[in-house]
Formats: C-alpha cells, structure tokens, sequence
C-alpha cells in the first residue's frame, strides 16, 4: 500500500470520518511499528524499541552510582535522584516535594479527598489503589514478603526492606560520614546528615527568615504562618499540621499503644508520653520552681504549682492596698 499523498493529509477529520477506507490509510500511517513479539503498535521506531526491551531483557542505562540498570533514559533519570536527594515536585498546596510528577499527582488526590477505592471488607477507602491492595492483607491475612535470613513474614515489601537491614547491619551502609563515622545507605542521606557537622541551614523561611536545616522542617514550619492543616484523621475527619500528629491522633480511634515501658508493662500512643512517663519511675525531678526551688516531674505540673505564687502574690498585693 502506498503512503498517502498530501492530498490525503490535508483533509479535514470529517472527511476521514465519512471514508472509511480513508480513515484505515491514516491510522496505518499513525501506528506502522509493530512488535512481531506480542503485535503491540506504535508511531514512532524509537517506542518500538523501548518496548523491545520488555522481551529482549536489555537495559542499556545503568546508574553510576549503584550500578542499576534500566530500559530506558527517562526511568535512570528519576532513579538518580534517589541518590542526589532531588525532589523536582512539589505540592502547591502543603509544599511536600516529590521525585516523579506521578507521585505528586496521586499526592494531590489526598487534599482533593478524592479516594475512589472502597475496600468490600470495612468500607475504609483510599486514595491509591495500590494502598488499598495492601490494606485488603489485614483482612486476608496475606503475608507475601520473606526473609530469607530468619523466615519472617511482612505485610508489605518496604517492611521487608526495614527489617534487612538489621541483619545486613553496616555491610549495605556504603556513605559514611568523614566527622563521625555514621554510615548511610544511600549519598543523599550522607549529604543531608553533614549538615548536622557544618552548621549549614540552607532553607529560609520567607516570613520570618528563620532557617532550617532541611525543606521538610521549612515546609511544616510555614504551616505556623498560613495555619494550614492538610492531615485529617481518617476516622473522625480532625485535621493537623503534621503527619505524625494526625498518625499518633489516630492512635485513639485503632486502640493501637506501640510505645510500652520496661519497667512496669504500661503501653502509650506516643514516644513523648512513654518518656514523661519513664520519669516517675527514675523520679527525675526536670521542672524546677524559680520561685521555691520546688522540683516537678511534668511541666504541667510545675505550671499549676506557679499559679500558686501568683494568686498569693495577688492577695499580698490586695491586702496592702
């Protein structure tokens, strides 16, 4: 068949639409590369051979840093930033940045309170479906992720990945940090860490100039100035400004306690409260009176304990008018 002629092209889509052996011409001219594997179509040549890779295995870009390689130059690029820490992305609305623009997209979902996916089981919905899947395994029971080193089963391949580590230990640690020693899987965690060492606080604040050491401290501190709350609790729909204040909240609703004491058994929602408590048991008297010399454990408490001084200094007062 030939290629048709520039007759053919500049017809208008109505015309294409009232021929039909015309409209065959045009999409065979749209789609004329085809994979002879599995006869998937394309436009362009270029596709066509991307593709190819799917059966042929090749991955011609491998990273430089950790020698991964992939099927195509876009997929090494995002790769990279793994390692350089870049994060091109991000949200308008609470400032959280990310690596790819997909990501940021189904980010963006959550403040839309777009969550099209309905788990059958509880009626819990969520905005990924990939959460979802995950979420279906409490119900199922399914623990599909190994370790091969002590039989454990996970949930979920990033627990998996967690828990490696502690049997790895220092051996996949590869950055390490020339002031103190302290080893990190992955560069950009080394560059982050340095600045612990140098002083360096590269993020300012636009409102008030206070710096920060990290974008992800900057971005929750500007919450402080616009007064937003963009992490609503998924059961009773209360909003904060930090993710782990909206987590540690929801901690009431699930009846979870993560944090227990070792000295008598007692569980807590948060690590703050396990901490104030652990100091009635080492009775560390941290609060102290600038008034009496008074010593309290909690800081509450020493604030009732001030009130004291000032409703009796009132009354002084009162009695010598």
């Amino acid at each position: 068949m030939e290629p048709p002629g520039d007759g053919v092209r500049g017809r208008g889509t109505s015309d294409a639409e009232n021929e039909p052996g015309l409209l065959a011409i045009v999409q065979t001219v749209q789609k004329s590369y085809q994979c002879l594997e599995c006869g998937k179509s394309f436009r362009r040549g270029p596709s066509l051979l991307t593709h190819q890779r799917i059966h042929t295995g090749e991955r011609p870009y491998q990273c430089p840093k950790c020698g991964k390689c992939f099927t195509q130059q876009s997929s090494l690029t995002i790769h990279l930033r793994i390692h350089t820490g870049e994060t091109p992305y991000p949200c308008p609305q609470c400032g959280r940045c990310f690596r790819q623009s997909s990501n940021l997209l189904k980010h963006k979902q959550l403040h839309e309170g777009v969550r099209p996916h309905l788990c059958a089981d509880c009626g819990k919905c969520f905005a990924q479906r990939s959460n979802l899947l995950i979420h279906q395994r409490i119900h199922t029971g399914e623990m599909p992720y190994l370790c091969s080193d002590c039989g454990q089963t996970f949930r979920q391949h990033r627990s998996l990945l967690v828990h490696q580590r502690f049997h790895k230990g220092h051996q996949s640690c590869s950055y390490n940090c020339p002031e103190c020693g302290k080893s990190f899987m992955q560069s950009s965690d080394l560059v982050k860490h340095l600045r612990v060492h140098t002083g360096e606080m590269p993020y300012s604040c636009l409102h008030c100039g206070k710096k920060f050491r990290y974008i992800s401290n900057l971005n929750r501190h500007k919450r402080t100035h616009t007064g937003e709350k963009p992490h609503a609790c998924r059961q009773c729909g209360e909003c904060f400004s930090h993710l782990s204040s909206r987590n540690t909240h929801e901690r009431i609703h699930t009846g979870e306690r993560p944090y227990g004491c070792a000295e008598c058994g007692k569980m807590f929602i948060s690590s703050s409260k396990l901490a104030r408590h652990l100091r009635t048991h080492a009775k560390q008297m941290t609060y102290i009176c600038n008034k009496c010399g008074k010593s309290f454990c909690h800081h509450l408490h020493l604030m009732r304990h001030q009130r004291l001084h000032k409703a009796w200094n009132s009354r002084s007062r009162r009695k010598e008018k």
